[in-house]
């Protein structure tokens, strides 16, 4: 229930205060006044979109602040499901800079926009005269059904499931007419796969294969330069190793006379030492090195397929390559059976969802002719004698499902007796729609208790008696739910418990929008105000305090 609406710098409004109370609230005043506004502040509060019109000229910042009593509206759920703090006592607020930037509040803490419109639609439902235009959409003719028929959990549970078997059913089809495709992939991938292992590849071996291919290309050159080696250091008739010996022994001998010399003749003979050791090894390794041109045509020619592979696929890593196509076909080939699984989940859903269908289908049918009934006894005392509405609610026995499961519906409708049923469209008038709207919100109410119901100008191109029976129709509303209504009838003014005023204030050039309630007295004035205008007299007057009366 809305307890109190903030609104400070929108459009016309520089600062106002709204208490509605619990039942029946009207509120009224002349033409332009801001009874507009005031919904639209409360719209932009609910998350409606804003932009920096919508501050007021000269001003900072728009702030809306609207205060809710929950408890009982079995929302802790939603709380606890968005990250927000539960109190029975529910404070959104919305500011908007004059950039157009919006900031939104729940309980202080900073939220998104569609958080509140979702929040929104537990709290409030707001009517007003282009909302008429929803009773010819097949979205809202079910929800009333459903509303009705107490289907509404059942159809969204239909809904979800009915969702996931279309996304299902896309699935299957992708993966069928892909099939041509994935095939011929399949076969390419399958070349290269076999490519490669017929490669033999094994890990580190190109690597080896260069080091290898490099010594054997050079194998001629390396032996003449270890004989011409091997001849320096040994065989030549003044070999290094015979002038060492010579330089050792002058080096020993020159040691003996002269200390100092001890170490430098050590360190020559670890040398001499080493020397030989180098000739032994270099001799040993030419002895060993056999000239093997198959063995280098073989490295060759497989250092060429590696590197031809290498280039022709981009790649450094071809056993990794190797192993990625692997899996690919190795996913290829668990198509068919991805096609197989789906088909069974396809199956098994489309049971689920025909067994909910035909569930809400017998609920629909069941319910349907209940609620014309309800709706033309009601509609015929709002001077709508004859008038009758009939829902046609049709169920598709070939079990196809849409997204409102087997059925389908449309609202007809006949403005006398003997004239024929036409869809409410294409034969009703502006004011029946409207009325037939007000008698669906009144059965509604007593079926899903909304907490609060706003009806802008619900009464426009009614009067007489007619208007006595919408107040009453508004002031039995009331008992179940909090009801504001702005109107322009004094005869529905009357009914409310609770009676507010909207009106100008012309201040040092500026025009603003304010509103108050009206005591007892200001009612009675109000109300006769409505009736005579503002020059009426005292007939007129005891009207006013007869209508409220009753």
């Amino acid at each position: 229930m809305l307890t109190e609406l903030r609104v400070k710098n929108y459009a016309l409004i520089k600062d106002i205060v709204f208490r509605p109370g619990k039942s029946f609230n009207v509120i009224t005043g002349e033409t332009g006044a801001g009874k507009s506004i005031l919904l639209g502040a409360l719209g932009l509060v609910l998350g409606e979109r804003a932009d920096s019109i919508s501050v007021k000229q000269n001003e900072e910042k728009c702030i809306i602040e609207a205060q809710f009593e929950i408890s009982g509206y079995a929302l802790e759920a939603w709380f606890e499901q968005n990250e927000f703090d539960y109190l029975n006592e529910l404070i959104i607020r919305r500011e908007i800079l004059i950039s157009g930037k919006t900031r939104a509040f729940i309980n202080d803490t900073p939220a998104q926009l569609l958080q509140i419109k979702e929040l929104g639609r537990f709290l409030i439902d707001i009517h007003s005269q282009h909302d008429n235009l929803d009773l010819f959409q097949k979205s809202f003719q079910f929800k009333i059904l459903d509303s009705y028929s107490e289907t509404e959990a059942l159809q969204n549970h239909f809904s979800v499931k009915h969702e996931r078997l279309k996304r299902l059913k896309n699935q299957l089809l992708e993966l069928k007419t892909s099939d041509i495709n994935r095939l011929a992939e399949r076969e390419y991938k399958q070349f290269l796969l076999d490519e490669l292992i017929n490669a033999n590849l094994s890990d580190g071996e190109l690597p080896l294969l260069e080091e290898e291919q490099l010594a054997l290309s050079f194998t001629d050159q390396n032996l003449h330069t270890l004989a011409q080696i091997s001849n320096c250091l040994l065989e030549s008739e003044a070999s290094i190793l015979d002038q060492f010996a010579v330089i050792k022994n002058q080096l020993l001998q020159i040691s003996k006379n002269d200390k100092r010399f001890e170490s430098i003749s050590t360190r020559f003979n670890t040398l001499n030492i080493e020397l030989k050791e180098i000739g032994n090894e270099l001799t040993h390794f030419a002895q060993n090195i056999v000239l093997d041109p198959s063995r280098l045509e073989a490295l060759n020619t497989r250092l060429s397929l590696l590197h031809s592979l290498s280039t022709k696929h981009r790649v450094d890593n071809l056993i990794q390559m190797r192993d990625d196509l692997e899996t690919e076909i190795l996913g290829f080939a668990n198509v068919d059976g991805q096609i197989n699984a789906l088909e069974q989940e396809i199956s098994e859903n489309n049971v689920e969802c025909l067994a909910l269908a035909k569930e809400i289908s017998v609920k629909r049918l069941g319910h349907c002719q209940l609620l014309e009934k309800e709706i033309n006894i009601r509609i015929e005392p709002l001077g709508m004698p004859g008038a009758s509405l009939k829902i046609d609610v049709s169920e598709n026995t070939d079990n196809v499902l849409s997204h409102y499961g087997l059925n389908d519906t449309n609202f007809l409708f006949s403005p006398a007796p003997g004239k024929g049923y036409n869809p409410i469209q294409n034969i009703a008038s502006g004011g029946e729609i409207s009325r037939v709207m007000l008698v669906l919100k009144a059965i509604l109410a007593h079926k899903n208790i909304m907490p609060t119901l706003i009806f802008d100008e619900i009464d426009t191109g009614v009067s007489g008696d007619v208007s006595f029976k919408i107040g009453d129709m508004l002031d039995d509303m009331s008992k179940n739910m909090q009801l504001i209504c702005i109107t322009h009838l004094p005869q529905i003014a009357a009914k409310g418990q609770n009676h507010y005023f909207v009106y100008k204030n012309r201040m040092e050039g500026k025009t603003t929008s304010d509103i108050k309630k009206l005591s007892d007295a200001e009612r009675i004035n109000e109300i006769a105000e409505m009736i005579g205008g503002k020059a009426f007299g005292s007939t007129i007057r005891e009207s006013a305090i007869q209508l409220l009366a009753n």
